[in-house]
């Protein structure tokens, strides 16, 4: 492995309700199947797909109560090299704050969202590389921050006190930010509702996830 992806672990949040999504089909939003991706690939499928390897540990946050997601980690999480932590969660920073109290890291944490499948890997790979200990990493596309995030280990103590859906703006806003320029759409849209999933959709991130974190600094590719 790449000294510059050891000693990062990537964290995928993906202990959500999906309660819009649901509102309107009947099954986990990360077990819905893309369009937009090759073999119309299930979202989480795609999105653990494109952070197979890049870092020196991958593991995907889960509910306890999500059996339907869980039994598909059962059978396929191995094939990505993931580990899976079940947790009771109040939102997605308490989520972040379980996983990295269990999964400690030496340079930093790539925390990415599991319903986001058309991120490249070549993305997640710079993303990852630009992590320092310091450091808050975004990726920009078109002038709008997206996910997935770069977060170093002089964070973890923030990050540890995290609790609810919105705990990680204020890490943002008191760090040391570095805005990554990236030529991929893909860091901008997540699966939200069922017609997100088909080929034709171009929705971007919904306004709660960019407000997940905030901040500033630019690094050009």
């Amino acid at each position: 492995m790449s000294d510059l992806r050891s000693n990062v672990c990537t964290i995928v949040l993906a202990a959500g309700q999906g309660s819009r999504f649901r509102e309107r089909h009947d099954t986990d939003k990360m077990l819905a199947h893309c369009e937009r991706t090759p073999d119309s690939r299930l979202v989480i499928e795609s999105t653990l797909g494109a952070l197979r390897g890049v870092a020196e540990k991958l593991v995907v946050v889960v509910r306890r109560d999500n059996r339907e997601l869980l039994a598909w980690l059962d059978q396929e999480a191995a094939h990505f090299d993931a580990a899976v932590l079940t947790v009771r969660t109040d939102g997605m920073g308490h989520s972040l704050a379980q996983a990295v109290a269990q999964y400690p890291a030496q340079r930093g944490w790539l925390v990415a969202l599991g319903d986001m499948p058309y991120v490249r890997p070549d993305t997640v790979q710079r993303i990852a590389e630009a992590i320092r200990p310091e450091r808050a990493v975004v990726p920009v596309n078109q002038g709008q921050r997206g996910h997935p995030r770069g977060i170093g280990t002089l964070h973890q103590n923030t990050l540890l006190g995290l609790k609810g859906d919105r705990g990680a703006q204020q890490l943002f806003a008191q760090s040391d930010v570095v805005e990554l320029a990236v030529d991929d759409p893909g860091v901008l849209v997540d699966i939200d509702r069922p017609e997100d999933v088909l080929q034709r959709s171009q929705r971007s991130i919904t306004p709660e996830r960019s407000a997940f974190f905030r901040g500033r600094t630019s690094l050009k590719p």
